[in-house]
C-alpha cells in the first residue's frame, strides 16, 4: 500500500481518533501534574547509636599500680593502662567493655578486656589514667606489650538528622523547625557525634518534628536579617 493511498486515510483516523479519546479521558489533574517535588523538610525520628572510644594502651604489671589493686581489677597478673582526653574520658565508666590489639598483629579481633578502674588524676599530659583487665582467660600478655583498644560506649537512643540541616552562628548549632502554621522556626541544638551524611543530635530536639533540610543555611540567615532590628 503506497504513503499516497487514500484507502489508507480511514485508518489513519482510526487510530488518531482512538489516541484522542484516551487522552481526553485522562483526568485533568494527571495531565497538567509534573515530577513530585522531593520534601525539603525531614520528620525526625529516634535512631541508636553506640560511641566507640579508641585509644592506646601498654600492657604493665600489677605493681606500677601501687600495692593495693582498685576493687573490680585482679589483685596480680598483667593489665593494660591506658590514656584517655577530653570528652572520651568523661564519657568512660567501669564496666564498660572493648578488646585490645597488640600492635604488629594480624588478627582480625582483639583481646576482650573491660574497664576496672578510672583514675581521677590528670597525667603530666592532661589524660586521663583508665585500667583495663583481660575479660577472657589466657590473653597471651607480655610485660610492655603496646597497641590499641577500642572502648564500646552505651548504647544511647537520640535524634539523628542529616548534617546539612545543622547551622552554626557565632559558635553555637542551629537548626530550622518547621511548626503547625508552616512556618521556619530557629532551634538551638547540642549535636553529638556524625556518621556517615547525618549527625545525632544530643538536646534541642524531639521525635515528631519537622527540621528544614534544603538551604536550611540560606533560610536560617534570612529570617535573621528580617527580624534584625538597628540600634537607635
Amino acid at each position: 500500500m503506497k504513503a499516497g493511498d487514500k484507502r489508507s486515510r480511514p485508518l489513519t483516523r482510526l487510530i488518531l481518533g482512538v489516541l484522542g479519546a484516551c487522552w481526553i479521558s485522562r483526568p485533568l489533574s494527571a495531565r497538567a501534574a509534573g515530577p513530585a517535588e522531593e520534601p525539603d523538610f525531614i520528620t525526625t525520628r529516634l535512631s541508636t547509636m553506640s560511641v566507640r572510644i579508641p585509644g592506646y594502651a601498654q600492657v604493665e604489671p600489677q605493681l606500677a599500680w601501687g600495692q593495693r589493686p582498685p576493687s573490680g581489677c585482679p589483685a596480680s597478673g598483667l593489665w593494660l593502662k591506658a590514656a584517655y582526653y577530653g570528652a572520651d574520658a568523661q564519657a568512660i565508666r567501669v564496666g564498660m567493655r572493648g578488646s585490645f590489639k597488640p600492635a604488629g598483629t594480624d588478627a582480625p579481633r582483639g583481646v576482650p578486656v573491660r574497664v576496672c578502674a578510672v583514675f581521677s588524676l590528670l597525667r603530666s599530659d592532661g589524660g586521663e589514667s583508665v585500667a583495663l583487665a583481660a575479660a577472657a582467660p589466657r590473653p597471651g600478655w607480655i610485660n610492655g606489650m603496646f597497641g590499641t583498644v577500642d572502648i564500646q560506649g552505651p548504647i544511647e537512643s537520640l535524634i539523628a538528622v542529616p548534617t546539612r540541616a545543622l547551622i552554626v552562628d557565632h559558635g553555637d548549632w542551629w537548626v530550622l523547625v518547621r511548626n503547625s502554621q508552616g512556618q521556619d522556626v530557629p532551634r538551638q541544638v547540642v549535636p553529638g557525634p556524625s556518621r556517615g551524611w547525618q549527625t545525632f543530635i544530643k538536646r534541642g530536639l524531639k521525635a515528631g518534628e519537622k527540621v528544614v533540610i534544603v538551604n536550611a543555611y540560606l533560610k536560617f540567615h534570612r529570617n535573621v536579617s528580617k527580624n534584625y532590628q538597628p540600634p537607635d
